[in-house]
């Protein structure tokens, strides 16, 4: 006897089908998250050109990366605008994890002065990369080629300190250093770049400078620059007898960071397969030796908590900082 109930074999097929396919297209995560990642080229997007200190931070952290994710990794220089162009371009790309942003404190700053259409909270922080600490440096032999000379000579006066142009990340860290330490409003004297920064500091043009060691390591070990005090948290490998500002009573540390980051809007199991991923490839010999020998912190590499209240604080002080300045637009 045939059961009244049953159902034709071949709409019953028809129906289970359809019913598959309305679960998946109800479950669109499920789907996206059985799919490989990465699973193609993943751009490495710089505001530096090719042999640029952020360049070369991204192609040291690629040597190993390639191993740990299973595809290539490129590097996309945007050298337009202090950072712009390389926002823009990570800003027309799928927030899909295969494009992903080296930044330094230059695109916040660029950012808050420009107004632009990305702002740090449209982005999320990866993984720290550099921490290139900055040294008070001063001319050797000169009244102020000791810290508490410096010290007491700047909480009297306003002296010169060379910086790149105004309303960078020299012109806020050496504004947010006088700052703790109480020091009368210093003077930013512009130039093109460190090596211009460091001539004029040995020729007397200026009176002090806050800069990268390697910008100044000829001339530190020439005996014409006299580093007073190192802004990092500890004392430098390279410059072991410098004592820190921290030490000297003074709260402040500066350095170059750079960090990975992407857009929000990004799936946050791929922003975790990322940070897992780059952390891996920058703990690993090769880049852990190119932080020794080029200089930077020991304690470089962070993770995305770490990098992301970093950048939340360099935003907060930097919107201070031009604010104060009357750079804000």
């Amino acid at each position: 006897m045939h059961d009244r109930h049953q159902i034709p074999r071949g709409a019953g097929r028809r129906a289970l089908l359809a019913g598959a396919s309305l679960g998946l297209l109800a479950a669109p995560g499920i789907l996206r998250a059985q799919e490989r990642f990465p699973a193609r080229t993943i751009e490495v997007v710089t505001h530096s050109g090719a042999g640029g200190g952020t360049d070369i931070t991204a192609r040291m952290m690629m040597v190993q990366a390639p191993a740990e994710f299973g595809v290539e990794l490129t590097v996309v220089n945007r050298t337009a605008g202090s950072g712009t162009a390389a926002l823009a371009y990570a800003a027309s790309k799928p927030r899909d994890g295969h494009t992903i942003l080296l930044i330094t404190q230059t695109h916040l700053l660029t950012m808050l002065r420009n107004r632009l259409p990305t702002q740090l909270d449209d982005l999320v922080g990866i993984a720290r990369a550099t921490e290139d600490p900055q040294v008070l440096m001063v001319k050797a032999g000169s009244p102020l080629a000791d810290p508490q000379a410096f010290i007491a000579a700047s909480r009297g006066r306003s002296l010169k300190y060379g910086g790149t142009h105004v309303g960078s990340v020299d012109h806020v860290s050496i504004f947010a250093f006088a700052r703790a330490a109480s020091f009368t409003a210093p003077t930013l004297v512009p130039f093109r770049g460190g090596g211009d920064i460091i001539i004029n500091l040995v020729g007397g043009n200026i009176d002090a400078a806050l800069a990268n060691p390697a910008e100044a390591e000829a001339q530190i070990r020439a005996g014409e620059v006299k580093p007073l005090m190192a802004l990092s948290r500890q004392r430098l490998a390279a410059l072991p007898d410098v004592p820190t500002a921290i030490e000297l009573g003074i709260e402040s540390v500066a350095a170059t960071s750079r960090g990975f980051a992407v857009l929000k809007g990004t799936p946050e199991d791929r922003v975790a397969r990322l940070e897992e991923g780059l952390l891996k490839a920058m703990n690993s010999a090769v880049f852990q030796n190119y932080l020794r020998t080029s200089g930077q912190a020991p304690d470089s590499v962070a993770g995305r908590q770490v990098w992301q209240r970093q950048l939340a604080a360099f935003n907060t002080e930097g919107r201070e900082a031009l604010t104060t300045l009357g750079l804000m637009r």
